[in-house]
C-alpha cells in the first residue's frame, strides 16, 4: 500500500474565475506548456529588473505568440468567453491570471486578479528598503590601508625647500 494518496483526491486541477456573473472553469495546462510559461515569466521578470536583454525577451515570445497562448492557457473557457462577448481586457486579465496560477500558484493569481491586473503596491517595508542592484550595500567603511596602521607622512619637496 502506497503512503501517497492519488492527487485527484485532494488536488483540483482547475481555476474558476467569475466574470460578468458567470464562472469560467480553466483547466491546468500541460506540463510542457507549464514549463514554457515558467520560462516566459522568468525572462519577463529578468527584463523588468534589467537582467535580460531585449533580444532575450523578443526571442522568447512575440506579441502574436502571446495572443496564441491565451487559447492554450484558458482551454475551453477561451471559446466560452468569446461566445459570451467578453471584452479583450477581461480576457487578457483572465489569461494572465491563469498563467500566474499555473506557474506560481493560487495566492499570486488571486492577488493579481484582486488588483485588476495591476501590480500590487509595495508594502511599507518594501518602500523603505534600499534599492540596490546588488541586494544591499555594506555600511561598514573599508580601512584606508590593508594593515590597519598608518605611516608617517614624508615632507613634500616644497616643505623641504622652505625649511632649507
Amino acid at each position: 500500500m502506497s503512503a501517497f494518496k492519488d492527487l485527484d483526491q485532494f488536488l483540483d486541477d482547475a481555476l474558476v474565475l467569475p466574470i460578468n456573473g458567470k464562472d469560467y472553469r480553466i483547466p491546468a495546462v500541460s506540463a510542457q506548456l507549464g514549463l514554457k510559461l515558467q520560462r516566459i515569466l522568468e525572462v519577463t521578470e529578468d527584463a523588468q529588473n534589467n537582467r535580460a536583454s531585449d533580444e532575450d525577451v523578443q526571442e522568447l515570445i512575440s506579441d502574436a505568440e502571446e495572443m496564441e497562448l491565451y487559447p492554450d492557457v484558458l482551454g475551453d473557457a477561451y471559446d466560452e468567453m468569446l461566445a459570451d462577448g467578453i471584452s479583450y481586457p477581461r480576457l487578457r486579465l483572465a489569461a494572465i491570471t491563469a498563467i500566474l496560477w499555473n506557474v506560481h500558484g493560487e495566492d499570486m493569481a488571486a492577488d493579481y486578479w484582486a488588483a485588476g491586473g495591476k501590480a500590487p503596491e509595495p508594502n511599507r517595508a518594501q518602500r523603505r528598503a534600499p534599492k540596490t542592484p546588488t541586494g544591499g550595500a555594506s555600511t561598514t567603511k573599508r580601512p584606508a590601508s590593508g594593515s590597519g596602521t598608518s605611516t608617517r607622512r614624508k615632507p613634500s619637496d616644497s616643505a623641504r625647500k622652505a625649511a632649507g
